[in-house]
């Protein structure tokens, strides 16, 4: 699929009259990809296509006859026309699922372990003598606000115990949120703040004393557990009684009403049994006027995802599943991101279809966000414009009840759910238009 992929932007790049790398820099080079995605996808399914050979002569490719799912591009050599149409639609873009690192604090020496899953997470295109640096805050403000059309994003961090491993640790990630409202000049807040919390290294008290002293800053916008990730390679359960309740507890206490936990995509040392969604499912029956968020949504590379299989045991069907047995029904107070889980499964349309259409179908429309793990990858622009590209077919709508990908589905999507999850203004021109009276 490479291969393919840089011979038609070879071509579409000398009808463009640019050289490759200026043109894959661009829309079009991204709708080259896209093309290239979905003759791979027609071709391995037997099926015949609407799309002509060459992606780069493409008329628009309408997706019609293509299984489970399509790009629909104009040709990618029309390099304002692929501007147009995947560049900003005026969406709010509300990215739950960011990171960058501090590449000088204490975690570069004390967490090995984790500066090697940095490393090995970040764009190949980094060239720096120090890679980490391609991880920094500066870039991290670069490639969210000004190499894409985010609007506002969530920091995150990863598995740590405390500020001596964190690559982010809460006053840093303090100091990116504070640095980024200066240069926002006023409006809305263009980065908020997770605050990482290890129960189970430790002091518990501690651990809830740190959360305490967080959440006075006022800027706390959800608490965030790695459950799978532990002393020894030992994780825990949510609902433990003598870890993970008193820290959802304790957050309730606080008022800090969104939590979030990490469940599947898994990382180094982690404990696959306290990996799996079921227990934040649980616990969200127990605390009704929280929201839960399911970071990956269980999503597991080593997995294909296809039609909802209740058997399943790894991967998204076990959180849908979990949702049945706990008796949770759609749009209810658990929440899934596409962060990482997106820039995979767009390789494959099919998978790409089942991906979304199952989770739109049983979580609903109104609580799938927006994530893309970014800036580990660099710049998420090219998954914003692959989302806004990509439809479910009418096929997989009639055989599983999946909901077509329409402009207010992918608005929701985009930020307009996380706005309202995390009570951020949308300015008036990024609202959805009110139903018309019949």
């Amino acid at each position: 699929m490479a291969r393919g992929a840089l011979g038609s932007a070879d071509d579409a790049a000398r009808r463009a009259g640019l050289d490759r790398r200026r043109f894959l820099a661009t829309a079009g080079g991204v709708a080259a990809v896209l093309a290239t995605i979905d003759l791979a996808a027609c071709s391995s399914s037997g099926r015949r296509s609407a799309t002509p050979t060459s992606p780069s002569s493409a008329a628009v490719h309408t997706g019609t006859s293509r299984p489970g799912g399509a790009f629909t591009t104009p040709p990618s050599h029309d390099v304002a026309a692929c501007e147009h149409a995947l560049g900003s639609g005026g969406e709010f873009v509300f990215d739950v699922h960011t990171h960058h690192v501090m590449p000088d604090g204490p975690w570069r020496t004390d967490a090995p372990e984790t500066v090697q899953l940095v490393l090995g997470m970040l764009d190949p295109a980094c060239t720096a003598p120090d890679r980490l640096e391609c991880a920094n805050r500066a870039h991290y403000l670069h490639d969210l606000f000004l190499a894409s059309d985010t609007t506002v994003a969530m920091l995150s961090d990863v598995p740590n115990s405390g500020p001596a491993d964190a690559p982010v640790p809460f006053p840093d990630a303090l100091g990116t949120q504070g640095l980024a409202a200066a240069l926002a000049h006023g409006g809305a807040p263009r980065v908020l703040v997770h605050n990482v919390i290890a129960p189970n290294f430790g002091d518990l008290h501690a651990r809830l004393d740190d959360m305490e002293a967080t959440a006075h800053t006022g800027k706390v916008a959800a608490f965030k557990v790695y459950t799978a990730w532990g002393p020894n390679g030992v994780g825990y359960s949510l609902e433990d009684p003598a870890l993970g309740l008193p820290v959802i507890q304790k957050a309730h206490e606080l008022g800090v009403k969104v939590f979030v936990a990490h469940k599947g995509l898994p990382l180094v040392r982690f404990d696959a049994a306290h990996n799996t969604p079921d227990d934040i499912v649980a616990v969200s029956r127990q605390f009704p006027g929280m929201q839960f968020v399911v970071f990956h949504g269980a999503w597991d590379k080593n997995h294909v995802e296809g039609a909802y299989d209740p058997s399943a045991h790894r991967g998204i069907d076990t959180f849908l599943r979990a949702l049945d047995v706990h008796g949770v029904p759609p749009s209810s107070n658990v929440w899934v991101d596409l962060g990482t889980v997106w820039r995979e499964v767009l390789r494959s349309p099919t998978v790409a279809a089942h991906t979304l259409g199952k989770l739109l179908k049983r979580v609903g429309e109104d609580r799938v966000l927006w994530g893309t793990d970014a800036v580990w990858y660099g710049s998420p622009q090219a998954q914003i414009m692959a989302f806004r590209a990509f439809d479910i077919s009418a096929e997989f709508q009639d055989r599983f009840g999946y909901p077509a990908l329409t402009a207010e589905r992918k608005a929701k999507i985009l930020g307009l759910n996380a706005a309202r999850l995390y009570d951020i203004k949308v300015p008036d021109e990024c609202q959805l238009p009110e139903p018309a009276v019949a």
